[in-house]
């Protein structure tokens, strides 16, 4: 009967293995689906670049970046609540709404309209108790005219003849009260500037140490960074994965740069 047992428990241990491989199958998959979906790079008179890094969980972090006229471009990254493949659902959900142009144009063009249309369709109660953060500006290029709205999600970052300006337009998170009101902020374009958005796995790191790293000290960081004429965001995620205890971030890592003439 040892023996019979000892089978058993083997074999209990191989099916277990079996579905944890293969969850982790699904969400490799997951992982790049979501990059699948992400634009690449942007050239002209604002040129976009972005990195986004899967933690091994899966979580939910999704953002876009393209002309919605000939004189505004809309840039904004979500990052929904929790892990795995349900908030990656719902973030892939919100862009695919987001990319179709459904809310049109007057809505999508003004960020405090836009985010308040996506709280009346993305309630939690109706998404698995599943709530998200964004940060959404639009660029008029015209007026050299950013305006922007922040829900829950960490402000953008302007970087300017060496100061770092935190674009900071904050309400609850999308999705968690049916009454939120959210407001905009408007921000005027210096010829140079380049502003940054994140999600807050960038700097959601636990250190060799043990301790924790804060915003403040990434803000500090990408400060540095900015400083010089040739930065760039994998120069960045080279010194994110220098500070990490890990190889794998904590949490998903999203990253985009726009450099305005």
């Amino acid at each position: 009967k040892l023996a019979e047992r000892d089978e058993q428990n083997h074999q209990l241990a191989h099916r277990l293995q079996e579905q944890a491989d293969r969850l982790r199958g699904e969400l490799r998959s997951a992982a790049d689906y979501v990059a699948s979906i992400l634009p690449g790079d942007l050239v002209g008179p604002v040129r976009v670049c972005s990195r986004y890094l899967a933690s091994e969980e899966l979580a939910g972090d999704c953002f876009d970046y393209r002309w919605i006229d000939d004189d505004h471009l809309l840039v904004y990254l979500i990052d929904v609540s929790g892990h795995g493949i349900e908030p990656a659902l719902l973030s892939v959900s919100v862009h695919n709404m987001l990319r179709s142009g459904s809310l049109g144009l007057t809505t999508m063009s003004a960020p405090a309209a836009a985010l308040a249309e996506l709280n009346r369709l993305f309630q939690m109660v109706d998404q698995g108790d599943d709530y998200f953060t964004i940060w959404y500006g639009v660029y008029q290029a015209s007026s050299r005219t950013l305006r922007y709205a922040g829900a829950g999600h960490p402000p953008a970052l302007a970087f300017n003849d060496g100061l770092a300006t935190q674009l900071t337009a904050q309400s609850q998170p999308v999705g968690m009260f049916r009454d939120t009101e959210f407001t905009s902020s408007t921000y005027i374009v210096p010829s140079g500037c380049q502003i940054l958005l994140y999600s807050d796995g960038a700097f959601d790191l636990v250190l060799p140490g043990g301790e924790s790293w804060s915003q403040t000290e990434f803000v500090d960081l990408c400060a540095e960074l900015a400083a010089r004429a040739d930065w760039s965001l994998d120069a960045l995620i080279e010194r994110l994965h220098h500070l990490a205890a890990t190889a794998v971030l904590e949490d998903d890592c999203s990253l985009i740069r726009l450099s305005i003439d």
